[in-house]
């Protein structure tokens, strides 16, 4: 098995009989309107993958993992002029990727539910799909000959990865993804040193999760992959430099899990785009000419900033008022439709202010206990959620050149919360599309009905918790306990503290959890059921 780096998320993989094109993204407009570029840069590879692709011989697979553009990217795929190849995607609720590739053109699209296996000569393709609330994703299996790669890219598989190891034996190299991919606490309004303090922690977290991951998997070799992108864009290069935030690269990364696991014997290799590397061996058999290091990185940012300067130069119009003002009453309507059918709109408790930079004074206030979303002077509420932007980035969502999701992760907004607490209804409200809304409400109903429970212990005491998280039904049996009283899930991280009745100090939500009573006398002649043990492994 041979395995070449793409850049970003995206791999190569060749074994006897086959070729499996990951997640190749390649163009050179970037991804979410240009807001995020590849690092390093890996345009020059797209004639080898189209090559890869479009070459008769070996059975030939697309795989995209998910909708996200620096995974699926369409611009890419439109340049391939032969596809005689098959196409494998995850099958959503959300049927995007499905639509698009019926139209591709392309030999066959197998669409795989969680745990479909497709065969190749000497091995077989397996994709792990994950859909909760607004999280869509998938991840990658290739066994080929004696060698086994899996690559879980973003997604939020770490609850099952004892079961995957269990069910599929020995995996050889593994990659996932070690930086954020998120809008929190980047677009956020907070003071330097608590933006510090929050990204510090969810770097800390994202690479507590790789480590467990590896110590479940027990690979010969980490790929660190699906790492930081780059910021081109004026308004954004300054998230680039920025001391501690959460896109660290993979120098940063190795140093942690060396500490962290210093007896696992795995390898630890950032590839650089173009590299190729053996899986009996472990050595690359050929490496790229181009290598970003540390201390070349500002300058090497800063000359592929000029390259790629005239994207910024053209996206930028100034609007006129009445354009403005037909921007801001069609996002009034979008967002009463949005109300219209969010039927968990009872339980938000702040309004949420939207306002357009080129209209400071005409704020759209959503009043979601009220179904209302009005026109006000001003914010009257001091506990509320804010979010701001420009018309002329606004409009390209309202013109379904971009979901509200890809807009989100353009970082091209400033959001404030008050008091600072996540709420996953405004958040869904927020990146989830007219057409979604209503299954954004019935997953989250569906997570709230699984209520099996289970026995956790922690600080030398037992709890009797909620086996799944209420956040998005992660399995707690693959949790973790800290600081001897908090339950983190393995999926996001979040922290449940026994000691008060299993409730996260960041969202108010709980697993009800409480003190399991230590029984003295002998069981009786018909016992209950047992309930799994959730006991944690050390931090």
């Amino acid at each position: 098995m041979q395995i070449m780096f793409l850049g970003h998320a995206g791999f190569a993989v060749e074994t006897a009989g086959s070729v499996i094109v990951m997640d190749p993204w390649l163009t050179a407009r970037g991804a979410f309107d240009s807001a995020w570029m590849q690092l390093p840069r890996n345009h020059h590879l797209a004639p080898r993958v189209r090559e890869l692709l479009e070459t008769p011989g070996k059975e030939r697979f697309l795989y995209v993992s998910h909708e996200h553009k620096d995974h699926f990217d369409p611009e890419f795929l439109a340049t391939l002029q032969r596809r005689d190849f098959t196409v494998l995607i995850p099958r959503f609720q959300r049927s995007e990727l499905q639509d698009v590739f019926a139209k591709y053109g392309c030999k066959r699209v197998i669409a795989c539910e969680d745990g479909r296996e497709v065969p190749i000569k000497g091995g077989y393709i397996k994709l792990f799909v994950s859909e909760q609330g607004t999280n869509r994703d998938s991840g990658v299996m290739v066994r080929g000959g004696d060698h086994c790669f899996i690559n879980i890219n973003d997604c939020k598989l770490h609850d099952r990865l004892a079961r995957i190891v269990e069910e599929e034996g020995p995996i050889d190299l593994f990659a996932a993804q070690f930086s954020g991919a998120i809008w929190h606490p980047t677009c956020y309004e907070y003071t330097p040193e608590t933006y510090a303090a929050i990204s510090l922690k969810k770097r800390d977290s994202k690479f507590e999760a790789v480590a467990r991951a590896l110590e479940v998997i027990k690979p010969r070799a980490y790929l660190a992959s699906a790492g930081p992108a780059c910021f081109l864009d004026p308004a954004l290069f300054h998230l680039n430099l920025e001391r501690v935030n959460i896109f660290p690269n993979a120098t940063t990364l190795f140093s942690y899990l060396e500490k962290r696991l210093s007896s696992l014997g795995a390898r630890y290799l950032e590839p650089m785009p173009g590299d190729v590397l053996d899986a009996r061996t472990l050595e690359f058999t050929t490496r790229a000419e181009e290598r970003l290091s540390p201390e070349g990185f500002e300058p090497y940012l800063r000359a592929y900033a000029a390259d790629l300067s005239h994207l910024f130069r053209d996206r930028r119009r100034n609007l006129l008022r009445a354009e403005v003002d037909e921007i801001h009453e069609r996002l009034r309507v979008e967002f009463q439709r949005k109300l219209d059918l969010l039927d968990l709109h009872d339980r938000v408790g702040v309004p949420l202010y939207v306002e357009l930079t080129e209209l400071p004074d005409r704020l759209l206030r959503v009043d979601f206990k009220g179904r209302r979303v009005d026109v006000v002077p001003t914010m009257r509420e001091s506990a509320r959620y804010t979010m701001k932007a420009s018309a002329a980035d606004v409009v390209r969502v309202l013109d379904r050149k971009l979901t509200w999701e890809d807009f989100l992760l353009s970082f091209r907004l400033r959001l404030s919360r008050e008091p600072d607490v996540y709420d996953p209804i405004i958040h869904g409200f927020l990146g989830v599309e007219i057409e979604d809304m209503r299954n954004f409400c019935e997953g989250v109903r569906s997570t709230e009905s699984r209520r099996e429970r289970a026995v956790v212990e922690a600080g030398g005491r037992r709890f009797s918790v909620q086996r799944f998280c209420p956040h998005q039904g992660a399995d707690l049996s693959e949790g973790w306990v800290e600081e001897g009283r908090y339950l983190v899930c393995p999926r996001h991280r979040w922290r449940f503290d026994l000691e008060d009745g299993g409730r996260c100090p960041m969202n108010g939500s709980t697993l009800c959890a409480e003190p399991v009573a230590e029984v003295e006398h002998e069981p009786t002649e018909k016992p209950s059921p047992p309930v799994p043990d959730l006991t944690p492994r050390a931090p």
